[in-house]
């Protein structure tokens, strides 16, 4: 048989057969007046940071002017080193000096510092800290001083200096020989410059300004202190802008970059694009004004569509998720209309069969996980009783008729409690018991030889765990770490309760320690990789099988580590028994 399209599927080709067209609509007129308010936008912006640049590089030409000037025209400086440093007449010539310096740095906006230099004496007006002004001419000048040209020199570009006593570090310098020894200068602080700069973007609203230093058309260094929001590869190209994407945030941002005659320096503007198409807001809501109606039109219908067809379909895949979850009381409302009422009586019934049947197969599941249990533990007693009746044979051997009843007793004792109608969980007390019968046995046949420590305070041996899951370890500590008969070997059985929070019912951490030789490292890692040992199988047999009685009973809950003395004197193993399971009481 075959099917054709479902509702849903025939639903939204109808959907989109109406839609698509004027979705296309939309998306030309939405990109095509974005690329427009781009490219106005980006042109706006170039043409702001072009202005910038010209004025910037027209202030620096000035202020050259204005060293070179004061070089040639003014006659105070002409005259200054004319006279005796200790002299009145230089005294009062650096006064004047001193009061014109002061006045230009004010009438030069740009100007941080505005000095002649000597050897032997300083003359400045600076906008800074007078000390750190005048260090900052003295450290940078004798090394200017070699490069510094004299009025008749063609123009030379300002230099970048750094110096960590400057605000922001890196200033502009530049200085012109006077006479021999004497030189005029300024200093243009970097960050005030970008300030300037940063004002045309209003102080960071639309982008982000930067200073970087270069050599030819590679940039070097950011000269300024706010990091940019994008990397740059260090080379400006011809383009006028360029558009760069942040990877870590995925916004893109529009590069422009504007070289200066006057400096070895470039100036730099990042835009955010979100901030380029600011105002394509108004051709977004005309664009969208015209399909408004028909828009209206289409959601009434589709909230009808909603209220008799999707709803209902909702519901019933809801309830078949639950279904699949095993929430079977789930039940679905019959529809308003005759396929969804059929739907809904159908789907009710399917899910009462289903309850039945999974009710069915769990009480079978539980029925055959006794059955496994019983059997898993009754592996064990074989193997114990296998070991007593050798034991007595021996003794028996030996005429000792005392040892062979009090070992008979103790062997009646531990079998009168296997025989006993519930096994699966009993007290640890009860455990600790069949533990001293099976020491006490092993003490008769080699005497002197063996002990066993219990560390157990008296309220924890109340506590239930699930049978006969100690005793096998105990047994094959003795079988394989009771290797050298020429010291005692001593097993100590410790347990503690790990408390779990005020709402969890506590836990008891057991450990059996022997002083023996300890696990062969093969066994120790398929041990704790929980995986079967194939040497000696009759001693790993049990230690599995207690491992296979934990999982039915516990689940993950409970757990067994196994591992060694670090000087490899022994093994330990610790066994953690949660809470038991809820119904499941010790047999007591």
């Amino acid at each position: 048989m075959k099917f054709g399209h479902s509702i849903r599927t025939s639903l939204i080709i109808g959907f989109m057969a109406v839609m698509l067209p004027i979705l296309i609509f939309m998306l030309i007129n939405h990109f095509t007046a974005r690329d427009i308010v781009r490219a106005k936008m980006t042109e706006t912006y170039r043409n702001t940071l072009d202005i910038f640049v010209k004025q910037t590089d027209q202030n620096l030409k000035e202020i050259d002017n204005y060293l070179l000037d004061m070089s040639i025209l003014d006659v105070d400086v002409g005259l200054l080193m004319s006279f005796p440093m200790v002299s009145d007449l230089y005294t009062l010539t650096k006064i004047r000096i001193d009061g014109k310096l002061k006045r230009d740095v004010g009438v030069y906006s740009l100007i941080d510092t505005v000095f002649l230099y000597h050897e032997g004496d300083t003359i400045f007006g600076t906008d800074s800290e007078y000390n750190v002004a005048r260090s900052i001419v003295e450290t940078h000048m004798p090394e200017l001083a070699r490069k510094s040209r004299t009025p008749a020199d063609s123009d030379r570009r300002w230099e970048v200096r750094y110096d960590e006593r400057m605000p922001g570090h890196y200033f502009l310098m530049n200085s012109v020989e006077v006479t021999d020894g004497l030189y005029a200068g300024a200093i243009i602080r970097i960050r005030d410059i970008n300030q300037l700069l940063s004002i045309q973007w209003s102080d960071g609203d639309i982008g982000h300004s930067s200073i970087y230093s270069r050599e030819g058309n590679a940039l070097k260094a950011i000269l300024t202190e706010a990091e940019p929001p994008v990397a740059w590869d260090g080379t400006i190209k011809d383009d006028l802008y360029h558009s760069i994407t942040n990877e870590a945030t995925g916004k893109s941002y529009l590069v422009m970059n504007r070289l200066t005659s006057m400096a070895s320096i470039a100036y730099q503007v990042i835009v955010p694009e979100e901030t380029l198409l600011r105002n394509l807001m108004f051709f977004q809501n005309v664009a969208l004004f015209a399909p408004f109606g028909f828009i209206v039109i289409l959601s009434l219908y589709l909230i009808f569509l909603r209220k008799m067809l999707f709803k209902p379909f909702h519901e019933l895949i809801a309830g078949m998720k639950k279904i699949s979850l095993g929430m079977l009381d789930v039940r679905l409302n019959t529809g308003k209309t005759m396929e969804f009422a059929f739907l809904g009586n159908t789907f009710n019934t399917m899910a009462e069969q289903i309850k039945t049947l999974k009710i069915g197969v769990y009480e079978e599941q539980l029925r055959v996980k006794q059955g496994e249990l019983r059997q898993l533990q009754a592996q064990i007693n074989p193997h114990f009783y296998m070991n007593s009746l050798n034991i007595i044979y021996n003794l028996a051997a030996l005429n000792d008729t005392e040892s062979v009843k009090k070992m008979s007793l103790h062997l009646a004792d531990y079998f009168r409690f296997i025989m006993r109608a519930n096994r699966d969980m009993l007290t640890l007390g009860e455990e600790l018991s069949h533990i001293e019968n099976y020491i006490t046995i092993q003490k008769m046949r080699f005497p002197g030889k063996l002990d066993c420590i219990f560390e157990v305070p008296e309220p924890i041996r109340s506590y239930p765990i699930a049978a006969l899951t100690v005793q096998p370890f105990v047994e094959n500590a003795i079988i394989h770490g009771f290797k050298n008969r020429r010291k005692l070997f001593l097993i100590c059985i410790k347990a503690e309760v790990i408390e779990e929070g005020p709402a969890v019912q506590s836990s008891v951490r057991l450990s059996i320690t022997d002083n023996g030789t300890g696990f062969p490292e093969d066994v120790l890692r398929k041990l704790q990789l929980n995986q079967p040992v194939e040497k000696d199988g009759n001693a790993s047999h049990g230690i599995i099988n207690v491992m296979h009685r934990l999982s039915l009973l516990y689940g993950s809950t409970a757990s067994i580590q196994f591992q060694n003395a670090e000087d490899g004197a022994g093994a330990t193993v610790t066994i953690v028994f949660p809470r038991p399971p809820e119904g499941v009481k010790p047999n007591v």
